[in-house]
């Protein structure tokens, strides 16, 4: 498990795209702020272990600077720009507009091939 710190509040969470229970910060629905995903997947177990994760936490939530790897970070966001991040849906589960169109059109076809098909045997 990927194990990360928020970079808003310094809370520990599952992930670094992941929304932070702490302060509601959430990289993956930023949209293309590319740098705070950089930055959120910087201070993840990917780079670093539990107990550097933890100080970094401390100096957040004590308002001290982390100190960015600014090489990193850029590696980091070039990375990003090719991949899609996770989408979290927190939406209920139904049907879309797409879906919701195409059966309507569905029965409107099946409605007018019915009485087309009554007029022929009429």
């Amino acid at each position: 498990m990927n194990v990360a710190v928020c970079v808003g509040c310094g809370e520990t969470k599952e992930g670094p795209f992941e929304p932070c229970d702490g302060c509601g910060l959430d990289p993956a629905r930023a949209g293309t702020d590319r740098m705070l995903q950089a930055r959120s997947a910087w201070l993840s177990t990917r780079f670093f272990s539990g107990e550097m994760l933890a100080e970094f936490g401390r100096k957040i939530r004590e308002g001290e600077s982390v100190g960015y790897d600014t090489r990193m970070l850029a590696q980091l966001v070039e990375e990003l720009k090719t991949q899609k991040l996770p989408t979290i849906s927190r939406a209920a589960p139904g049907c879309s507009i797409l879906t919701w169109s195409l059966l309507g059109m569905m029965l409107t076809l099946g409605a007018v091939g019915a009485l087309l098909y009554l007029r022929w045997l009429g």
